[in-house]
């Protein structure tokens, strides 16, 4: 599974993926910036924790983002595991310095968001952020959540699917969209097997 936007490509962080990454094993885009000590210790207790005892359904968890033009892993982010029972996720990113400024985080952020929008079982995701980070506010606030409350010097912001008017449209432009995909394949299919009787 990925996603792909104009600049990016978003892979999720499997535990196969998680394997070849520690053991540099990657061969097709390069990690080497990215992947710093803190990233490396997260990727390991993701790898023996996270995926060994409470394994959360795939998309549910990080992903990484592959810039496109150097074929480099420009940062991650995504969710915290699966939805509660009430069908809330918490998302959150990183872009390393060297590529910030550049509209990725963004890029990323709508693309995590249009995936959610095929997920019946969410309802809204929340975000967390440091009172101090303005890019980070004004990008929530771009994307339609809402400053909700603080939490620990965080201001704690929301979106809510059904009510958020442009996330609602896609989400049935986005439903379109998958459908189409599906029964255009399995159409094709049908064709030739009639074909070959």
């Amino acid at each position: 599974m990925k996603l792909e936007t104009e600049n990016l490509i978003l892979y999720p962080l499997t535990k196969s993926l998680i394997q070849q990454i520690l053991n540099d094993e990657v061969m097709d885009y390069s990690t080497k910036e990215w992947l710093t000590e803190d990233n490396r210790t997260l990727l390991t207790w993701m790898y023996e924790e996270l995926y060994a005892f409470i394994p959360p359904k795939i998309g549910f968890t990080s992903w990484i983002f592959i810039e496109k033009l150097t074929n480099q892993v420009i940062g991650d982010g995504g969710y915290k595991g699966n939805p509660d029972t009430r069908g809330q996720i918490e998302i959150g990113y990183e872009i390393i310095e060297s590529k910030r400024q550049k509209g990725y985080a963004t890029e990323a952020i709508e693309a995590l968001l249009e995936w959610t929008l095929t997920q019946d079982e969410v309802k809204s995701i929340i975000a967390k952020c440091h009172y101090k980070n303005i890019p980070s506010q004004s990008l929530l606030d771009k994307l339609g959540f809402k400053l909700i409350g603080e939490e620990d010097e965080m201001d704690l912001y929301q979106i809510k699917l059904e009510e958020n008017s442009f996330l609602s449209i896609s989400k049935y432009v986005m439903t379109g969209i998958i459908t189409a995909c599906i029964i255009i394949p399995i159409a094709k299919v049908v064709k030739h097997i009639k074909k070959s009787k």
